[in-house]
């Protein structure tokens, strides 16, 4: 019989790969190779060429975000804040011709048997909404055919799970949980660059695609470090100030 097939599912990592390191350390102790990331590799923080190294390196397979589209000129920038545009300024100058060719290459959307993987909402993955409210999941859960579909872009984790025989969807933040043979889900994992649910521990995903069973593990990292190279590089203090608190 052949082992059950497990993943990790990575949030926006933003170029912060303080954090990056400590969440891959997590996926090493669970023995998991597969791993994905739901998009916004880049944007905020100090290191994006590193980060993407590791994910050229770790086979990490991943879907465009918003920050990774908005860097390579594909959407247009000028409803970024400014502590924003002014990072994915400072990270157009960094990177090199083949982060920008990996970038490049990113699809919008992974359809996997056993899971979907997108940025924000569905049915327009390259329209970067939010998904946060029960129509958005509900329109996204008729956008794909797998019981599960893993997104980020919010950078707040939550799960919208739908019942057989039922109506309305449910909706929690539950951490470790099952997901029924019959019942579908959208999840969202999270932000391990930049957390916005004032926890700022790292966060990862893990999916048993044959238990079912859900579990959102978080770690800490060296923040001060991050917050550090973020100053020292001439990016936007505030965005080393809100990964201590996690917003």
């Amino acid at each position: 019989m052949s082992e059950p097939r497990k993943i990790a599912v990575l949030g926006d990592i933003h170029g912060n790969l303080s954090a990056l390191e400590a969440v891959m350390s997590l996926i090493e102790l669970e023995e998991i190779n597969e791993i994905y990331c739901v998009g916004d590799v880049v944007g905020y923080g100090p290191r994006p060429g590193d980060v993407i190294d590791i994910f050229v390196d770790r086979n990490v397979k991943c879907v465009a975000g918003n920050h990774d589209w908005a860097l390579l000129g594909k959407i247009d920038a000028s409803y970024f804040n400014p502590y924003a545009l002014a990072a994915l300024q400072w990270t157009r100058k960094k990177l090199k011709k083949h982060h920008l060719e990996w970038l490049e290459a990113l699809p919008l959307q992974i359809d996997d048997p056993d899971f979907s993987l997108f940025h924000g909402a569905l049915p327009d993955p390259g329209a970067f909404n939010y998904l946060q409210s029960f129509p958005a999941a509900r329109a996204s859960l008729a956008c794909f055919e797998a019981r599960i579909g893993f997104c980020g872009h919010t950078h707040v984790p939550m799960n919208f799970i739908q019942r057989p025989g039922m109506k309305e969807l449910e909706w929690h933040f539950k951490e470790d949980w099952d997901l029924g043979q019959d019942e579908r889900a959208v999840v969202n994992v999270g932000s391990p660059g930049q957390p916005r649910d004032e926890n700022p521990q790292a966060p990862v995903v893990f999916f048993n695609a044959l238990s079912g069973r859900l579990r959102l593990i978080r770690t800490p990292y060296n923040i001060a470090a991050e917050q550090k190279l973020i100053r020292k590089a001439g990016l936007p203090p505030i965005l080393g100030d809100r990964l201590k608190h996690g917003i």
